[in-house]
């Protein structure tokens, strides 16, 4: 799994704790405990904001063929490399 897997699976929890508490507060009222629950996610969640935004989107690799024939071998190719030695 990656980190971005992670971190979406980890949103998702939140948000699913997010509408658990909104429905104990809906039944409860504000009862003192609901309303330190909910702050506490509201920390997590923007916890969780500032985690995504450091990792930030998740990046596509583009894998990319070089035929053999297109290949620029520059110095080394033509054996030039032994010229180009440091000296001690």
């Amino acid at each position: 799994m990656t980190i971005h897997d992670e971190l979406g699976q980890t949103r998702r929890a939140v948000q699913n704790l997010e509408k658990a508490l909104a429905g104990l507060r809906n039944q409860l009222g504000p009862h003192l405990d609901v309303l330190r629950l909910l702050d506490d996610v509201a920390r997590c969640s923007a916890d969780l904001r500032r985690l995504e935004e450091q990792v930030g989107p998740p990046r596509h690799h583009e894998l990319v063929v070089i035929p053999e024939d297109d290949r620029d071998h520059g110095p080394w190719g033509t054996g030039d490399f032994d010229h180009e030695a440091v000296r001690p």
